[in-house]
């Protein structure tokens, strides 16, 4: 299996999850189910826009986009933390109408044996795309695995609800559940969207990644008497190093890109997909001080 028959699994286990849920939340009466099935339901539609980034992403360079087309991923993600954020408040509005005009859940054991189902089959989903988005180094599939991961927490929710009306018979609990349960969704759209718009935004690599490639050019230090203007970002699974390496005035440009081609050598030994841009500089056109963008 690869990153793309994750999404497609997500899509298939998605769709059939939003019609056993919409089945058994009408037969209940219960606005936790129903909200369960519609978060369910956007399930299918970023799960759908997620596989359809990826395709994207993975076109080649071209004339017009000389980085590749990485970022439709990152664009995915922000496109899911949106379709949370709308169903969430829907899941709110609906729920409060529920209690306000009293039309409460009449049945809950069924809507806790569909609950164990969905946690069931989105937990093994969500290991299996977190896995290869790790693997593959796919932001919009991650997005989309704690996308679903945050449906198996809701319906952990919603169980804990329907337990509960089960032996109090308080049956607000119901839509006071699916309240909570947009509340946490609305959590991890924001959390799925601030990393997303960060990466668009071209955010540095991570403070981990930084400090291995400062290592290395250290490393190589003499020849390299200094670098500066290091530059980072990543662009869909790509990630981008730019810097600007010091060398003494007498030392050969061959030489300056042996040691260039060594660095580089060892930044894609310890990072994965990585794109290096080194320029070189002879020392007496070095300004002394360091630009770093991090």
């Amino acid at each position: 299996m690869n990153r793309f028959k994750a999404a497609y699994l997500a899509i298939v286990v998605s769709m059939f999850l939003v019609v056993f849920k919409v089945f058994v939340g009408t037969a209940t009466n219960s606005i936790s189910i129903i909200s369960d099935a519609l978060h369910s339901s956007m399930d299918v539609i970023a799960s759908t826009i997620t596989l359809v980034a990826m395709k994207l992403a993975k076109k080649p360079e071209d004339k017009c986009h000389n980085y590749g087309h990485g970022k439709y991923e990152d664009l995915a993600a922000v496109i899911q933390s949106v379709l949370i954020l709308i169903i969430s408040v829907t899941i709110i509005s609906q729920a409060t109408l529920r209690i306000v005009n009293g039309n409460l859940i009449t049945e809950t054991f069924p809507g806790i044996i569909v609950m164990l189902v969905s946690i069931t089959l989105h937990s093994m989903t969500v290991f299996i795309m977190l896995k290869y988005a790790k693997k593959e180094n796919s932001v919009a599939l991650k997005a989309n695995a704690l996308h679903l991961l945050a449906d198996v927490i809701t319906s952990i929710g919603v169980i804990v609800g329907l337990v509960v009306i089960q032996f109090t018979g308080l049956r607000i609990i119901d839509p006071i559940v699916a309240i909570i349960v947009a509340l946490i969704i609305i959590k991890t759209g924001y959390d799925i969207g601030k990393e997303s718009i960060e990466q668009l935004l071209d955010k540095s690599l991570s403070s981990e990644e930084m400090s291995i490639i400062k290592e290395i050019l250290e490393e190589h230090s003499p020849p390299v008497l200094d670098y500066h203007y290091l530059r980072t970002r990543r662009i869909g699974q790509t990630r981008q190093v730019d810097v600007h390496l010091i060398f003494p005035n007498d030392y050969s440009l061959t030489d300056a890109h042996d040691v260039s081609s060594s660095i580089e050598k060892d930044i894609h030994q310890r990072i994965t997909s990585v794109r290096i841009t080194i320029h070189l500089e002879p020392e007496n056109h070095y300004h002394p001080y360091r630009v770093e963008v991090e």
